[in-house]
């Protein structure tokens, strides 16, 4: 009998290796995705759904997150794997967490760039250059954006035209170096919450119909947005809109009915480029502030073999939509952009840094924002 006592454990002993491989492969066959939206959600239980449905192997598991950033600290803390995030959220989870890219999306075929940020002007303003701004207006799309902020703002910046003692009060060294322009929601609380950002940076707003919402956050400043932009320097209220390179061609044709638009031609326009030269609205591929990367999927370090190899069995039965479910699709959920990008192609394997995706150009714009406490 004691005989026995002393051979269990040793029995036991050897099971435990057993168990634990057993544990620890069960557990890394499922991929948990980080949503942000009821629609969201159900796409991603539909996507794994169906993937059980054909056998793909692996399980994928829909984590709420109450916005980007709640999913980068998931995805840190290891209670999400993954998500899809824009270039300026996969920057801060590179930066601030450590966090890596599995994957990025593929837009039209072309690897890696989503959109050109450009400097779009009327074509008879002839003394017009990007290397001498000082004091000119300026149209943003909205405080805080990509292309209305970030992009321009970091030119800036990096080309001293900003200067280096203003740099971490962006809002005033803006105002201090434009005439004035229209930033719309640059006097909301949430970006003002003092109330001391520059007046002259709301001047080129108009607001609605009723002269009210001036320079608000939302479509009632009619300055708001791409088109709106647009609408800025279209009207002769700003000198220069900061816009993607798709926006003319989204305003033109009948796809805008407003009265600014209906009369607007390719004609009437061009590009600025960073420097100090023009040209023409087709020529943004060499004429920009910057190409801005294409959304990825953000991961631990650890998990970025193991979470592409999942993405490639989904992206293989689901990518084309012939199985009856579509990767990249939000049709029929109510929203757009759900865990992809719908203008996505297809996904491409990310195999360097965070920083190599996002590329030079732009990486080196955000860094011109850490002083602001980017983390």
């Amino acid at each position: 009998m004691e005989r026995l006592d002393r051979k269990l454990p040793a029995a036991f002993l050897l099971l435990l290796p057993l168990l634990s491989v057993s544990g620890v492969a069960n557990q890394k066959t499922t991929v948990s995705w980080c949503v942000l939206s009821d629609a969201e959600e159900q796409k991603c239980l539909d996507l794994a759904g169906n993937a059980t449905a054909l056998n793909i192997r692996g399980t994928l598991q829909c984590v709420r997150g109450l916005n980007t950033r709640d999913c980068i600290d998931k995805i840190k803390n290891g209670t999400a794997d993954a998500a899809s995030m824009f270039a300026d959220d996969i920057y801060a989870a590179g930066l601030c967490h450590g966090l890596e890219l599995a994957a990025g999306e593929s837009h039209n075929g072309v690897d890696g760039i989503s959109y050109y940020v450009v400097a779009m002007a009327r074509r008879s303003s002839s003394d017009l250059s990007l290397l001498e701004m000082h004091e000119r207006s300026s149209c943003h799309p909205g405080m805080r954006t990509t292309v209305g902020w970030t992009v321009p703002i970091g030119y800036l910046v990096n080309t001293s035209q900003i200067r280096v003692g203003e740099q971490c009060n962006f809002p005033r060294a803006v105002g201090n170096f434009f005439g004035y322009s229209c930033v719309p929601g640059v006097k909301d609380p949430q970006h003002d919450p003092r109330g001391n950002n520059p007046k002259n940076l709301c001047e080129a707003c108009i607001g609605d119909d009723n002269d009210r919402h001036i320079c608000a956050n939302s479509h009632r400043e009619r300055h708001y947005g791409e088109a709106g932009a647009l609408r800025c320097v279209a009207e002769n209220l700003g000198d220069v809109a900061f816009v993607k390179h798709t926006t003319i061609f989204d305003n033109l044709d009948g796809k805008n009915q407003e009265s600014w638009a209906l009369d607007l031609e390719l004609e009437d326009l061009k590009l600025l480029c960073p420097d100090g030269t023009e040209a023409g609205l087709d020529e943004y591929e060499h004429c920009h502030l910057a190409a801005v990367p294409a959304n990825a999927v953000v991961v631990r370090m650890e998990d970025k073999c193991r979470v592409w190899k999942f993405l490639e069995r989904l992206q293989n039965a689901f990518g084309n939509g012939h199985q009856g479910f579509s990767l990249f699709s939000s049709v029929g959920y109510g929203g757009s952009d759900l865990l992809f990008s719908d203008a996505t192609h297809h996904l491409q394997r990310v195999l360097g840094s965070y920083t190599s995706w996002l590329g030079p150009t732009y990486t080196t714009m955000l860094q011109a924002f850490e002083c602001e406490g980017f983390c």
